[in-house]
């Protein structure tokens, strides 16, 4: 089941709102590599602490690199293999069969729009307001090469009036390998810069990560058989040599059952996502943080059809969320709305959001 293995973030059926990522607000992704790493630098254009939401993850610091946070749903851009070949995907990639479960919350109202024609540009539009995070009008540009199944190369940039921006480019030097660059500006300096490169062969796959000159992450996913696959990353850090880290990762993966873990000495991940019916996915997640002495458990269902889909989460830290996302007229609908609901029990607060997509063909 693609819901089990999540290889590489797989969207499910054409009019399923998880198709055009419907969230029209999803938390910033954790680019300081865990959450106990020395906190990034302030920006106007990022999520405040107070408004986090069960969404964002990775605040033990434990588990591989990239894996805690980020969208629902990511360019599935994997490289065709040869046949008979048993391709893991990547490690950073190796709890999403969990980890998707997790609703991104968000908070107030967003409507976002976007025109694709028959070249390879596609044009955006969103508004947002939002009493806890910046809001205001952004544009979205994007292209993709079409003639080609995988649609590499691959550019998106989102602009904001206030000048902030973030531009995406993804490249594939040769049919088995990645290469990507982000890069954020914000009040006229770049705020973060990462470079992601990938390499995919027959039965393992290899990535270099690098973010803003603070650190560099090796990553290696080898599959064993076809259920199991163990990996392993090296962080090293160039200004706090103390928060580099080491750590293992293994993942067993059946036709209804999935169990991924990473252990290091920053911390440990556990994951465990089962399928109880073609449209129903539980979840199970446990981080603990050794050098923070922190552990946070997480329990998360989806159930999803082709018109709607439904995520819900709770965890020990008394955050409970859920997200609605609704195909609006039918199967071939180019229209979605998205309905959040986030309450935070120790700080008794609650946040609602509303979102409506409409993509224009």
């Amino acid at each position: 089941m693609k819901t089990i293995h999540a290889k590489s973030n797989p969207c499910s059926g054409t009019s399923s709102p998880r198709k055009e990522n419907v969230s029209p607000c999803p938390p910033i992704a954790d680019k300081a590599g865990g959450g106990d790493a020395p906190p990034p630098k302030k920006c106007a254009c990022r999520v405040s602490d107070s408004s986090k939401s069960a969404s964002d993850r990775g605040i033990t610091g434990a588990g591989v690199t990239g894996s805690r946070t980020g969208r629902i749903c990511d360019r599935d851009d994997e490289p065709p293999l040869p046949l008979g070949a048993t391709n893991p995907g990547l490690l950073r990639h190796i709890h999403n069969a969990a980890r998707q479960r997790i609703p991104q919350c968000f908070e107030g109202a967003c409507v976002s729009m976007k025109h694709s024609s028959t070249s390879n540009w596609v044009v955006g539009h969103s508004m947002s307001f939002s009493s806890v995070t910046p809001g205001g009008y952004k544009i979205l540009l994007s292209y993709a090469d079409k003639k080609r199944s995988i649609g590499l190369p691959y550019f998106v940039m989102e602009a904001a009036p206030g000048g902030q921006m973030s531009c995406e480019i993804r490249v594939g030097p040769t049919s088995g390998t990645r290469a990507t660059v982000v890069a954020q500006v914000a009040d006229g300096e770049i705020y973060s810069f990462e470079g992601i490169y990938d390499a995919y062969f027959n039965n393992f796959t290899s990535s270099i990560i690098a973010v803003n000159r603070e650190f560099i992450a090796l990553h290696f996913l080898q599959a064993v058989t076809e259920q199991i696959s163990l990996g392993a990353e090296v962080v090293a850090r160039s200004h706090a040599a103390e928060l580099s880290s080491a750590s293992g990762a293994a993942r067993w993966a059946a036709e209804h059952h999935s169990v991924s873990a990473t252990l290091g000495n920053r911390g440990l991940d556990l994951c465990y996502a089962r399928n109880i019916k073609p449209f129903l996915t539980v979840a199970a997640m446990l981080e603990v943080g050794f050098a923070i002495r922190r552990a946070v458990a997480t329990l998360a269902y989806e159930w999803h059809t082709d018109q709607w889909t439904v995520r819900a989460s709770v965890d020990s830290d008394g955050l409970v969320g859920a997200t609605l996302q609704r195909a609006l007229g039918g199967k071939r609908s180019h229209l979605a709305c998205a309905i959040s609901a986030l309450l935070n029990h120790p700080n008794d607060k609650f946040r609602l959001g509303f979102g409506v997509t409409a993509a224009i063909i």
